[in-house]
């Protein structure tokens, strides 16, 4: 009997440390407490001007917040200083439509992807397209899509906004939707979004993570509900 009683001990003991667990007790600190974020300018995912941040992944952030009772600190920057302090710790999370091909991605921890943006080809009505070698295709300005254009055998049309744009353009499919063109066409690419944790904060990891995933679905509602 006291063997049986051992191994059982032993067994939960065990079990208790596959639990996930934060090196910093980030999860257990910012609950009731503040949770600091870094905010990088990427819209529709980040948008902060003027002391002001909305977006996509505010929205979902804020949402967070309210469900673990804990205050946001916000703090703007770029990937790099922003990447960096979070690697040393000095945040909890980093935003701003990242990707877990990130450079930094053994540096800091990625979550799971919440939302996969795939960057589509769309005609005029939505004629059909089966190639884009030698047609010309407008992509607004430092969209890494022009490269994927290029590859494809196409040219890319630099341009400061799609709005009133005729013919070929390139853009997510939330995109299109919004400038009234359908969604649909050649794929050129497909980004997963992610955010960015402490590296080895697993409790904090797993909660966000499981979070996101509950609310997946109510992304391509908050995206339709942004200003263009």
């Amino acid at each position: 009997m006291n063997a049986s009683i051992t191994a059982v001990v032993l067994f939960l003991a065990g079990v208790g440390c596959d639990l996930p667990r934060d090196a910093d007790h980030t999860l257990e600190r910012i609950q009731d407490g503040t949770l600091r974020v870094g905010v990088i300018h990427h819209p529709p995912w980040v948008m902060a001007s003027g002391g002001e941040v909305k977006g996509v992944e505010v929205q979902l952030v804020q949402a967070a917040a309210a469900d673990l009772k804990t205050k946001i600190a916000w703090v703007s920057g770029s990937e790099s200083e922003l990447l960096g302090s979070l690697h040393e710790r000095q945040l909890d999370l980093v935003i701003g439509g990242l990707s877990r091909s990130s450079p930094w991605k053994h540096q800091v921890a990625f979550s799971r992807a919440y939302y996969v943006d795939s960057t589509v080809v769309s005609s005029p009505a939505g004629v059909s397209q089966s190639s884009l070698k030698g047609d010309s295709v407008a992509v607004e300005a430092g969209d890494p899509a022009a490269a994927d254009l290029r590859k494809k055998g196409a040219t890319p049309i630099s341009v400061a906004k799609l709005a009133g744009v005729q013919g070929l353009v390139a853009a997510p499919a939330w995109q299109l939707s919004r400038l009234g063109r359908p969604p649909s066409g050649i794929l050129l690419r497909t980004d997963g979004r992610s955010m960015a944790l402490g590296p080895g904060e697993n409790a904090w990891l797993s909660w966000l993570e499981r979070w996101l995933y509950g609310r997946q679905q109510s992304v391509p509602a908050i995206l339709r509900s942004l200003s263009p």
